[in-house]
């Protein structure tokens, strides 16, 4: 058996058409709400109705479905696309997730700086470490959740049939369409989340040509935000380690979306986007927008 490739070995990524990539994405679609479903059934059998938005249960029903939605990555990768996941090779996995983690939580503590300096952070008291749970689970379940769906999916795909430029940016608007719904949410706050963490958590994927720096940046700021330093996540409130007080003018605290909507964390988000950008075009690992058989891209 030939040895596995390393970091550096080229890997061919086939080009799609349009027909192809429409079946590939029907494909996702009905494997996502297939095993999306067998573990909503699978809830509602054990624990009966619906759990309270406040409830742990209702936290490790997300935590399973996002589990559930890699595992139909997994089966379209091995049935339908019928190639390797080396987006999910796991020698670099813990390393990448790590370091991801270790960016996230750093920008979340870079902006309490900010607003503690600007007067607008106070810390009111400390909770118990247990209250981090429920945050720790959603954090948990939207980091592998979207970063399959919206980098995996979507970017994936639709970077085989068009390149990595139209990719990048169709795959963050979806990514800020899929909050609108969000308390807080409205237009500039989804424009914040587009360009800045949307094109961000994509340029990761691009310059690694894996899932695992994304899912660790986006666990590591959604962690950050609502398990540790009392903030808003995409306009969410959990019982966090830190009870915090937010106040001041929204475009330096977020308003009711949190940090995403705000100045300091969109020029932040959007600095690090370019900088992953830069290099990934240095590396070679963008594919272009003309069509050909196969691309060699350094994975």
């Amino acid at each position: 058996m030939p040895a596995p490739p390393d970091e550096t070995t080229p890997v061919p990524i086939e080009r799609i058409s349009l027909p192809r990539l429409l079946v590939y994405l029907l494909a996702a679609t009905v494997l996502v709400v297939t095993c999306g479903g067998l573990v909503i059934g699978a809830d509602r059998l054990l624990f009966g109705s619906s759990a309270a938005p406040d409830s742990i249960w209702l936290w490790l029903t997300y935590a399973a479905l996002a589990l559930a939605v890699l595992a139909a990555y997994g089966l379209h990768g091995r049935f339908v696309e019928r190639r390797p996941r080396r987006e999910l090779a796991l020698r670099p996995a813990l390393r990448e997730t790590a370091t991801g983690t270790a960016i996230g939580i750093g920008f979340v503590a870079l902006l309490v700086l900010v607003l503690a300096a600007a007067g607008g952070y106070r810390i009111a008291g400390w909770r118990s470490p247990v209250e981090m749970a429920m945050p720790s689970l959603m954090a948990i379940g939207a980091a592998l959740m979207e970063e399959v769906l919206a980098r995996g999916f979507v970017l994936g795909l639709l970077e085989r049939w068009a390149g990595s430029w139209v990719a990048l940016v169709l795959s963050a608007v979806l990514f800020g369409a899929a909050h609108l719904d969000n308390p807080g949410a409205g237009a500039w706050p989804i424009t914040a989340l587009t360009l800045g963490a949307g094109l961000a958590l994509g340029a990761a994927y691009l310059a690694t040509r894996r899932l695992w720096l994304p899912i660790g940046l986006h666990f590591g700021w959604n962690f950050g935000q609502s398990a540790l330093f009392g903030l808003l996540d995409s306009g969410t409130s959990f019982p966090s380690l830190i009870d915090a007080r937010v106040e001041g003018p929204a475009w330096l605290t977020g308003g009711a979306f949190g940090p995403e909507a705000s100045l300091p964390g969109f020029v932040l988000w959007l600095l690090f986007g370019l900088f992953l950008l830069t290099r990934a075009v240095g590396a070679g690992r963008l594919l272009p927008r003309r069509r050909a058989p196969a691309v060699e891209v350094p994975c």
